[in-house]
């Protein structure tokens, strides 16, 4: 069984661990390898970790696997708010400034062994559920260029391309494609 929750603070390691796992799989070959093993790093993830447990969750949910034993195990997480500007250095860069009423989707993974299951369009159903209960018009995601697995998930669930690309210099220069929905 899989249910889907707002995440709380003590789950910051564990969406940290989901994001470096899930890169390890979705991005060999798409990230080259030397960035992709730094960002990757028990270390990268521990300043994840830190950092997410500093900062507010808000806007990021989280899946767990619950097993026979009732112990729940994070397994994916999504991640939304207002569109990003080109400031953000935590972000992907942005073509222009943030619109108030535009989100942006920051992440949707779900570990590997989960992959196909369900739980990433359960993550992304909920976060936009909520992103149209926040009162906003319509939703952006940024995936690499490269990435044909994210993209179709993202196009089946309506995204279309804005034509907007960006040279992503923390990931050694792979391109990001910018898609957009109505969030309704």
């Amino acid at each position: 069984m899989v249910r889907i929750r707002p995440a709380e603070v003590g789950d910051a390691r564990a969406v940290a661990q989901v994001r470096a796992q899930t890169w390890l799989t979705s991005y060999a070959g798409v990230i080259p390898d030397q960035v992709l093993a730094e960002l990757t790093t028990p270390e990268a993830v521990g300043r994840e970790a830190h950092w997410r447990a500093e900062h507010s969750m808000d806007g990021v949910l989280v899946a767990e696997a619950t097993s026979a034993a009732d112990a729940a195990e994070v397994i994916g997480f999504a991640s939304f708010g207002p569109e990003r500007g080109e400031d953000d250095l935590l972000g992907q860069p942005m073509p222009g400034p943030a619109d108030e009423d535009r989100a942006e989707l920051y992440a949707v993974y779900v570990l590997p062994q989960h992959s196909s299951s369900g739980v990433g369009r359960a993550l992304l159903d909920r976060a936009l559920a909520l992103a149209a209960e926040a009162g906003y018009a319509d939703i952006s995601v940024w995936v690499l260029e490269r990435h044909e697995r994210g993209r179709r998930f993202y196009e089946q669930a309506g995204f279309a391309g804005t034509g907007e690309t960006a040279a992503l210099s923390r990931l050694g220069g792979v391109i990001g494609i910018r898609l957009r929905r109505l969030v309704g």
